[in-house]
C-alpha cells in the first residue's frame, strides 16, 4: 500500500511526470500489482477507488434538540370545580 501513496505523492510533486511517456515509465517502474499499474496508467479512478478499498465520505447531521415548554407556556385551568375534582 506505501508503494502507490509514494507513487501518488511524487506523480503530484514531480513536474517531469507530466508528461505521459515519463509518467508511464513511472508507472511501470513502480513496485505495483499489475490492476493497480493498469488503473493509473488508464486513468480509471473507479478501478483504482476499488482496488486500495476506498470507502466513500461519511457524513453525519446534528439536529438542535427540541426547547421543553416552560410552565408558564402550558394552558391554565381557570374553572376552580375541575380543580376540586382533580384533588379530591
Amino acid at each position: 500500500m506505501s508503494n502507490i501513496i509514494q507513487l501518488l505523492e511524487r506523480m503530484g510533486q514531480d513536474a517531469e511526470l507530466q508528461t505521459q511517456a515519463n509518467l508511464e515509465q513511472a508507472i511501470t517502474e513502480a513496485k505495483l500489482s499489475e490492476t493497480l499499474k493498469a488503473s493509473l496508467l488508464n486513468r480509471d479512478d473507479i478501478s483504482l477507488k476499488r482496488e486500495l478499498d476506498i470507502c466513500p465520505d461519511v457524513v453525519a447531521f446534528l439536529l438542535p434538540a427540541e426547547d421543553e415548554q416552560d410552565p408558564k407556556d402550558e394552558p391554565q385551568n381557570d374553572d376552580p370545580e375541575q380543580d376540586k375534582a382533580v384533588n379530591q
